[in-house]
């Protein structure tokens, strides 16, 4: 939870954190989770909470599209400039910086080529997609940014706590247990 002063600030402008190295591979079965908590009311921009890709383009990326108000798992279909992306989306409103955010976790099943966008344990219909086109990136994970036609953007202003990486799709319980 995000709670005292354990969890990752983004100023929505530059700040991010990264690792070096893939934290998990997307070509096959991963899971990734975190607690997101939006600094503003009305976001003015797609914010990026986590994403992870190559030298084109994110393999995943999870962002705040605040058009639609909906949490998004922006799956590419290739390391391509303009490649095709599944998208599928949950509605929620933003935090405005009040209570302890909410829990997102990705999941992609290789075995049934589907993807899910949990948010707080939740993906329903509108969180579950088809996806067959998994590519394995190169690139670090992304905490508060992600890729665009421009180069890095898409910058978080908001908190992150409780990043998760696992090998292999959780189920549905696994994924309300991280809660």
């Amino acid at each position: 939870m995000l709670d005292g002063e354990g969890h990752l600030n983004l100023d929505g402008v530059s700040g991010y954190a990264a690792t070096e190295k893939p934290v998990v591979d997307t070509g096959d079965s991963f899971s990734v989770s975190a607690r997101v908590r939006l600094a503003d009311q009305e976001p003015d921009h797609p914010m990026t909470a986590l994403s992870q890709g190559g030298v084109h383009g994110d393999a995943f990326k999870v962002r705040y599209a605040p058009s639609t108000h909906s949490w998004e798992l922006v799956m590419s279909h290739a390391d391509e400039p303009g490649a095709a992306e599944t998208v599928v989306a949950r509605i929620e409103w933003p935090d405005g910086g009040q209570g302890t955010g909410h829990l997102i976790a990705v999941v992609y099943d290789d075995a049934t080529d589907r993807i899910s966008l949990f948010v707080d344990g939740y993906a329903g219909t509108a969180g579950i997609a088809e996806f067959h086109d998994s590519w394995t990136s190169g690139g670090g994970l992304q905490v508060g940014r992600g890729r665009t036609a421009d180069g890095w953007g898409e910058f978080l202003h908001g908190a992150v706590d409780q990043v998760r990486a696992f090998s292999g799709a959780l189920s549905e319980r696994e994924v309300s247990m991280l809660g």
